[in-house]
C-alpha cells in the first residue's frame, strides 16, 4: 500500500474547498434568475367577442363548450348549424375549448368547429365520435 491515508485525506479536503466556490456562485446565479423571473408581471388578457360556428354531420341531443372548466355555451337538441358568440380571453397562445356532445345511438358523427380569432384568422377543428364525445379541442 503506498501513500498515506492521512495525506489523501488532505489532498480530497484540499480538493473540495477548490471546488466549494465556484459551485456556490453556480448555484446562487441561478437562484436569482429564478426570483427575477418569478417576480414579472403577469399579462392580463382580456375577454373579446368570438365568434364560433358548430356545423354537425347529424342532429344531437345535446352539445355543450367549456373553457377552463366552465361552460360557457350549452343546448339541447341544437340545429345543424348553430352560430355562437363567445366571450372568452384568447392569448396569444391560443386557447382551448372543452366540447361535450350526446349523438342518438348509430353511425361515426361529426363536429366541426370554425373559430374567427381577434385578429380576423379562421381556425378549423373537428370532433368525431358515436353516442357520447368528451374531447379538448386546441385553437392554437
Amino acid at each position: 500500500m503506498k501513500g498515506s491515508p492521512l495525506l489523501r485525506a488532505i489532498v480530497l479536503a484540499g480538493l473540495m474547498l477548490a471546488l466549494a466556490w465556484p459551485l456556490y456562485v453556480l448555484t446562487q446565479r441561478g437562484i436569482e434568475t429564478v426570483e427575477i423571473a418569478g417576480n414579472r408581471p403577469a399579462e392580463i388578457v382580456v375577454p373579446l367577442d368570438v365568434p364560433v360556428e358548430l356545423t354537425f354531420s347529424r342532429l344531437a341531443q345535446k352539445v355543450e363548450l367549456r373553457h377552463l372548466g366552465k361552460v360557457v355555451w350549452s343546448k339541447v337538441e341544437p340545429a345543424l348549424s348553430e352560430r355562437v358568440g363567445l366571450k372568452l380571453p384568447f392569448p396569444q397562445e391560443g386557447l382551448e375549448l372543452g366540447v361535450s356532445i350526446t349523438w342518438a345511438e348509430g353511425a361515426a358523427s361529426a363536429l366541426r368547429i370554425r373559430l374567427i380569432t381577434p385578429d380576423g384568422g379562421e381556425l378549423e377543428r373537428t370532433v368525431w365520435g358515436t353516442a357520447m364525445v368528451e374531447s379538448i379541442v386546441p385553437f392554437p
